[in-house]
């Protein structure tokens, strides 16, 4: 086969197609995340720990192995050619400019869901185990400063860097094209499946669901998957940086 068959580089997921390449690989990081924190019970690490070994062994090869052979049955090799569609490469300077724009607008965003996410925790999700809620800094104070830069090195890696490109390359490079027949509210249903992807911790279900949407609505604008890709990274990996500078103040 000398290339992508065209006629379905854009081929139409059903809707019942789409929410469960969205959230599948989401209720399965969950699940061994449970598991990999029952094995880690007696190590001496965090929790957290155990959240990226699942996101490294399952919720990653999950993303990229559904891409893979998607371009599989398009180019007869393992290929991401013809599955990520978004590959329009606007100029640097627009790029630029794009990126600032939207970088403001999405921290604000962060701040009003960060106002949001402690309300749910409280009052909705309190049910949940405590050591759920990776993003709370009291469960890390029992932990040694070593522990804690080794821990957190990890989640720069992974969460900060890896997971947040392939985020972008299955979401809204592979997945949200499948779904544009709903025009420009293509979007906001795939933010609406990207929040309920993360079932881990649902309780931050608004904020996902806005930093989805502003990802999707940028790439959808503009054609171009290295913005949402971008601006994956640099917000993740500064947050982790931030928390690694401090870790080694201690």
């Amino acid at each position: 086969m000398n290339g992508p068959n065209l006629p379905q580089l854009n081929k139409q997921h059903s809707m019942t197609k789409s929410i469960l390449l969205h959230i599948t690989p989401g209720l399965l990081v969950t699940g061994a995340f449970i598991l990999f924190k029952l094995l880690l019970n007696s190590t001496g690490y965090p929790p957290l720990l155990a959240f990226l070994l699942a996101v490294f062994f399952i919720d990653i090869p999950f993303m990229f192995g559904v891409m893979l052979y998607e371009g599989r049955k398009l180019n007869g090799r393992f290929s991401l050619k013809g599955v990520i569609l978004y590959n329009k490469k606007i100029s640097w300077k627009v790029f630029s400019l794009i990126f600032i724009g939207a970088f403001i607008v999405l921290y604000l965003v962060s701040m009003l869901s960060n106002q949001i996410s402690p309300f749910m925790t409280e009052h909705v999700f309190f049910w949940l185990p405590n050591w759920i809620f990776i993003d709370n800094a009291a469960q890390y104070e029992a932990y040694t400063k070593n522990i804690l830069v080794f821990v957190f090195t990890l989640h720069l890696l992974i969460t900060g860097i890896i997971l947040p490109w392939v985020e972008e390359l299955y979401f809204r490079g592979y997945l949200m094209p499948r779904i544009s027949r709903y025009g420009r509210w293509a979007p906001l249903i795939g933010a609406a499946f990207f929040g309920l992807y993360h079932v881990w911790q649902l309780f931050g279900f608004f904020g996902v669901f806005l930093l989805g949407a502003g990802l999707g609505y940028v790439v959808w604008w503009k054609k171009d998957i290295r913005l949402s890709i971008s601006l994956h990274i640099v917000a993740n990996a500064v947050a982790r940086i931030l928390i690694l500078v401090e870790i080694l103040k201690m």
